[in-house]
């Protein structure tokens, strides 16, 4: 679910929503502290899968929200390059939303 506009700016987690990054984890609520007004923040574990070349890339980021000020840290992580195969382009396909795998099965266009 994207994030909404806060004070006339979009949120960065919203945006990572948008461009098809999906939880690979439940958000944890006692992250570590903010550095900017030091109050508890959550942690969102993403992770993108990308079909490119014959090669599936998995990326993977942390993102570090304060629910307080609105501060928002983004970490990348080094994608892992492999093959696909018939069992893990599945168990891609299954990850993804219902919406999106209509799509890609031409079930309905948006």
């Amino acid at each position: 679910m994207p994030s909404k506009p806060v004070g006339g700016f979009d949120l960065v987690l919203g945006q990572l929503y948008n461009e098809f990054w999906f939880n690979r984890a439940e958000p944890q609520h006692a992250g570590p502290k903010c550095q900017k007004c030091l109050s508890t923040t959550t942690l969102h574990r993403l992770e993108k899968i990308v079909l490119a070349f014959g090669k599936m890339t998995i990326k993977t980021c942390d993102v570090v929200t304060c629910p307080t000020c609105l501060q928002e840290e983004v970490t990348y992580h080094q994608g892992t390059k492999k093959p696909p195969t018939k069992r893990n382009l599945t168990a891609l396909f299954a990850k993804l939303p219902k919406t999106i795998q209509a799509q890609i099965l031409g079930g309905y266009k948006s």
